[in-house]
C-alpha cells in the first residue's frame, strides 16, 4: 500500500475528498499512488493541499508520509 493511501486510511479520508475540497485536480493523488511515487518526490504543492484539508502543517504531512514509507521499506527488507 502506498504511503498516501495508508495516511488517508488512517485518517478515514479518501483521495477524492481531498481533491474535491482543494485545488488538486481530480485523479492527481491516484496518479501518484499508481506510479508509486516516493515521498521525497511528491511536490510541495500536493503536500500543502493535503495539509490544508487535514488541517495540519505541510511538514507534519511530509514527516508522516516519510515515516510510513520507511516502515514499509523496513518490513519489505525483513520479509526477504
Amino acid at each position: 500500500m502506498h504511503p498516501i493511501e495508508q495516511l488517508l486510511a488512517n485518517k478515514n479520508i479518501s483521495a477524492t475528498d481531498i481533491e474535491s475540497n482543494t485545488r488538486l485536480k481530480e485523479g492527481s493523488l491516484q496518479k501518484l499512488i499508481d506510479k508509486d511515487v516516493r515521498t521525497s518526490d511528491i511536490s510541495l504543492r500536493v503536500l500543502s493541499q493535503m495539509a490544508l484539508f487535514i488541517n495540519t502543517g505541510t511538514d507534519i504531512i511530509a514527516k508522516q508520509l516519510s515515516d510510513i514509507e520507511v516502515s514499509n521499506d523496513l518490513v519489505f527488507l525483513i520479509e526477504d
